[in-house]
């Protein structure tokens, strides 16, 4: 049997589970360098309500807002502005190519960056340095563990503590009793480095749609009729010639039978889930994968995808318009697997208490997806998404 390791970027290292009799096949990883290791990704903003919990890194190319009490347990990376609530917590570190804000008593556990101003509110944390293009702005009884570093003016509130130097392009005004351990330095000339751009991932996103929807048609779900009431399913490749919606506290239910296999969805309008809708899983192995993989192109569809009140997701949502979810919405992976979704040309906007993936979880699972031909075709690599077809 003859393979042939076709690479688009030469840099992604692809690890995947082979199992491939009687074809000959290609590989061909999907997803580029910035989109490695993310659990959401928008070409629009990232709004995530109160309460609401992410396994996983963050990225949009837009703005990125989380609300009160939410919590990150990757990195977030914000095109223009990261805004965390009161009480909001990161568990790495905060870019934001314009604004960095933190709300009170916001905790950060990484660093922060922002291309121009960095906001602490009062009582925050931050376990890493704090870098600012123009100003950086510590709030009263701040606690920074780091460095702080600004282009221009660094302002630190009354009783906060920071363990290490203060460089300011200009100058510096500290607060009554603040304590800072290490140097301060006004007119410093420490160069700010500059924040990474946020690429606008349109384009990558939509040919990973695109290959995935070659992948054929599979088995017709009737958009009239499936979803309106309980559903099994076996895995498979699934499409419709319109929208998939499954009805209020209608369960989809996928059989995996015990052995590694995949579920792929080629939706050509919109996916919608009404509330307390659920996908659940019965003998699925963790080197198993779902993906929902909403085109858009059927005429005059956005290619949405909207989660309502309490409905729970498992799976990757590739999305060619918004990702929309009710309060209390889930969207988790197989295993240890944190799941995720992608929109390649709007936002995404999770409710209150809304979850994506579980504590703990990551995204480099290996997984495998086999066809009806029982040709393998798919696999999320340890750094990226890699789809096997047939070699022409």
């Amino acid at each position: 049997m003859v393979f042939n390791l076709k690479l688009i970027n030469p840099f992604i290292l692809i690890s995947v589970l082979l199992a491939v009799p009687n074809a000959q096949a290609g590989f061909q990883p999907l997803l580029g360098t910035e989109l490695n290791n993310k659990s959401l990704y928008a070409s629009g903003y990232i709004t995530m309500g109160a309460g609401s919990s992410i396994g996983g890194n963050v990225q949009s190319a837009a703005a990125v807002v989380l609300g009160a009490d939410a919590t990150v347990q990757g990195n977030v990376e914000a095109g223009t502005a990261a805004t965390l609530g009161a009480n909001a917590g990161v568990d790495g570190y905060i870019r934001g190519t314009k604004t960095v804000t933190l709300g009170a008593s916001a905790n950060v556990d990484g660093s922060i960056e922002a291309g121009t101003t960095a906001t602490v509110g009062a009582n925050a944390k931050v376990n890493g340095d704090v870098s600012a293009g123009t100003t950086a702005t510590m709030g009263a009884a701040v606690e920074v563990k780091g460095d702080v570093l600004s282009g221009t003016t660094v302002t630190v509130g009354a009783g906060s503590i920071l363990d290490g130097n203060v460089d300011a392009g200009s100058t510096t005004t500290i607060g009554a009793g603040a304590k800072i351990d290490g140097l301060i330095n006004a007119g410093s000339l420490k160069i700010v480095s500059a924040v990474p751009e946020i690429a606008n991932q349109e384009e990558l996103v939509t040919s990973v749609q695109a290959t995935l929807k070659d992948l054929g048609t599979g088995t017709e779900l009737i958009s009239d009729t499936f979803g309106t009431d309980d559903e099994i399913l076996e895995a498979g490749i699934y499409s419709t010639i319109n929208y998939l919606s499954i009805a209020i506290n209608k369960t989809i239910t996928l059989d995996g039978k015990g052995v590694d296999g995949s579920w792929v969805f080629n939706i050509p309008n919109y996916l919608m889930f009404a509330a307390g809708a659920k996908v659940i899983l019965k003998d699925v192995t963790d080197n198993s994968s779902i993906i929902w993989n909403v085109l858009g192109d059927k005429l005059g569809s956005a290619g949405f995808t909207q989660l309502g009140v309490g409905a729970e997701v498992r799976g990757h949502i590739f999305s060619k318009g918004f990702v929309q979810t009710g309060a209390n919405a889930l969207i988790a992976g197989i295993g240890d697997d944190c799941g995720g979704a992608f929109s390649a040309t709007n936002f995404i906007e999770f409710g209150a208490d809304s979850i994506l993936g579980t504590e703990g979880c990551t995204n480099g699972i290996v997984v495998s997806v086999a066809d009806p031909t029982s040709i393998w075709l798919m696999g999320f690599g340890l750094f990226g998404l890699v789809v096997i077809s047939r070699r022409k």
